[in-house]
């Protein structure tokens, strides 16, 4: 069940996105750094939303890569002040990392090759 309402939440992610894109190409007051700050807080609620979801069944190396990710669009915000020029670059190729993996991980988990090992903790 939780795994099927990840799935929901990272598609409505890619739908967000996309949307948000879309509309600062047919709006006229909305620059794309403004909606790309708006995506990001987005972003960071949602794949935090995600890794409560599946934090205990998904393995380590996930939950590393997205609080990786978490931690690279909070960074995103600080890239926004500092080095307006390579925002834009940066934050689309940040949602296109998690966008691939996040369809990577959820087919490889339906074909049942992604699942978390249980260690001997005594060895």
């Amino acid at each position: 069940m939780r795994e099927r309402l990840n799935t929901s939440i990272q598609s409505a992610s890619l739908i967000l996105v996309a949307a948000g894109l879309a509309w600062v190409v047919w709006s006229q007051d909305t620059t794309m750094k403004d909606m790309l700050t708006y995506l990001i807080i987005l972003m960071v609620l949602i794949e935090s939303l995600s890794l409560y979801l599946i934090g205990r069944i998904y393995p380590e190396s996930h939950t590393t890569f997205k609080m990786g990710i978490i931690a690279t669009l909070f960074i995103l915000l600080g890239i926004k002040i500092m080095l307006p020029d390579l925002f834009i670059p940066l934050t689309i190729t940040v949602f296109a990392i998690n966008f691939m993996y996040n369809f990577y991980t959820n087919n490889k988990r339906r074909r049942g090759g992604f699942k978390r090992r249980i260690g001997n903790k005594f060895r």
